[in-house]
């Protein structure tokens, strides 16, 4: 039996060694495969809350495959889950405490909810989440592609993941094949992004108690069509949805009953369709004399959101008007007032 020489013991302790490490390094990743690929991974900490929506089913085979492009995420879920017919500005308050109370231990958030919901639901968020500094990251149940881009994104802002790309949250509308569309803005980047709030985190909430109604104009309406909504108990406000390229009846009768909404302090917000698909429109110098509001190239979603959100955190109420024509979160067109 050949004994080792003092070089070859050494030799073989080295070697010990070296494999040591190296198993050491493998278990490590193998422990900790997310987030391995610094150049597309940037936020290491992810939340999900899941309001009510079913996570794609071929999840874990896709996570199985991008794991290096992921960071390490916890997933709470709602339960009962929040039924898209059920959705109230109650259900925004919820979910804006749970985000607040875990925002200073995750780099960014993913919230999953139901399709037809998220328009009105990233609006909401974008105007509650005041001085947002983190990714909020929307979807309707494609967790895989939300994970990644939220991972990959420091953009400070609500946004929808859609096919891949980020979408501003208050410019977004849902198609009916189940994807999503920003008409008015592009598809978010380092350029097209909210910048980096000078001040600090403060969410708000809004007040439930608040009636918005949502009020679409068609050929052949009349006065008599509005009148209900002077009687309507605890009415605050209505975003006025004009059809075409923002027609509405302009005779005196319907203009006096705008007055008198107006009148007992109810706010109206004008929006286009023709607006909404990228064109030009400017309100009826006629209805605005009555007391509507231009809502510029608002959605309808980011027009009640924003609505909820003044109404609800505004006392003065005679600043709503100029509160309305500031652009707070990147919802109207940069040709409109900015909020410095």
């Amino acid at each position: 039996m050949k004994f080792l020489n003092e070089k070859e013991k050494v030799a073989l302790v080295i070697l010990v060694t070296m494999s040591l490490v190296s198993m050491t390094i493998s278990v490590y990743l193998a422990l900790n495969q997310t987030c391995t690929d610094i150049k597309t991974c940037v936020n290491n900490k992810l939340y999900v809350i899941n309001t009510g929506s079913e996570v794609n089913k071929d999840f874990k085979e896709k996570y199985e495959g991008l794991k290096n492009k992921i960071g390490d995420f916890e997933v709470v879920a709602y339960n009962p889950p929040i039924q898209s017919g059920n959705l109230t500005p109650s259900d925004w308050n919820q979910i804006v405490k749970d985000l607040s109370e875990v925002y200073n231990k995750y780099d960014a958030f993913v919230i999953l909810a139901s399709h037809d919901t998220i328009p009105y639901t990233a609006s909401a968020l974008s105007f509650m989440m005041e001085n947002l500094g983190k990714p909020i990251v929307l979807s309707d149940g494609d967790l895989t592609s939300a994970l990644v881009s939220v991972s990959q994104s420091k953009l400070p802002e609500v946004m929808v993941s859609s096919n891949g790309n980020l979408l501003r949250g208050c410019r977004t509308v849902a198609n009916s094949d189940r994807s999503f569309w920003s008409p008015n803005y592009p598809d978010l980047d380092s350029k097209s992004g909210m910048p980096l709030p000078k001040e600090e985190f403060q969410p708000k909430l809004v007040n439930p108690n608040n009636k918005i109604a949502v009020v679409k104009v068609y050929p052949g309406m009349n006065a008599q069509d509005m009148v209900p909504y002077l009687n309507m108990e605890g009415l605050q406000g209505i975003v006025l949805e004009l059809w075409g390229n923002g027609s509405a009846p302009t005779s005196p009768e319907f203009l006096k009953v705008i007055s008198k909404l107006a009148e007992k302090g109810i706010v109206i917000v004008a929006i286009s369709q023709y607006d909404q698909l990228g064109g030009t429109y400017e309100t009826d110098i006629r209805l605005v004399e009555a007391g509507v509001l231009p809502g510029r190239d608002m959605t309808t979603a980011a027009a009640y959101a924003k609505l909820a959100f003044l109404l609800g955190n505004v006392e003065e109420k005679k600043l709503l008007g100029q509160l309305m024509d500031i652009n707070f979160r990147g919802e109207m067109s940069s040709n409109y007032v900015d909020l410095e």
